[in-house]
């Protein structure tokens, strides 16, 4: 099957970018988010904050593509950062131990708080 594109919004913020999908993430639309993430480690401030509030479901897929997003980033000497208040997505980051090292909070705002400062 060819993969699907996920919309995918993304907007600068104060030292950081954006990023929401909107529709489901999963194996066949994860690359979309994937170059996503990829363009913005091109960029300046490779801070960026994922709102999966417009996501009705994801899967491993999904949940391995922030992952590799969290340490692409942090290489780049920047970080990821979630922001959701949807309770399944939030149960998969605790069940697989991803909110641990990662901010995930309820805002964009709040999220990008939580970022590793590196200066």
């Amino acid at each position: 099957m060819a993969q699907q594109k996920i919309d995918i919004d993304v907007t600068d913020a104060d030292g950081y970018q954006v990023l929401r999908p909107e529709g489901d993430l999963d194996v066949y639309t994860v690359g979309s988010l994937r170059d996503a993430i990829g363009s913005v480690i091109e960029s300046e401030t490779p801070r960026v904050v994922v709102d999966l509030d417009n996501v009705p479901f994801m899967d491993s897929s999904g949940l391995g593509a922030l992952m590799g997003g969290v340490r692409r980033l942090r290489e780049a000497g920047g970080d990821l950062a979630i922001a959701c208040t949807r309770e399944q997505h939030l149960k998969l980051f605790t069940i697989t131990g991803f909110g641990e090292g990662v901010s995930i909070a309820p805002t964009v705002e709040e999220a990008a708080k939580g970022f590793r400062s590196n200066n």
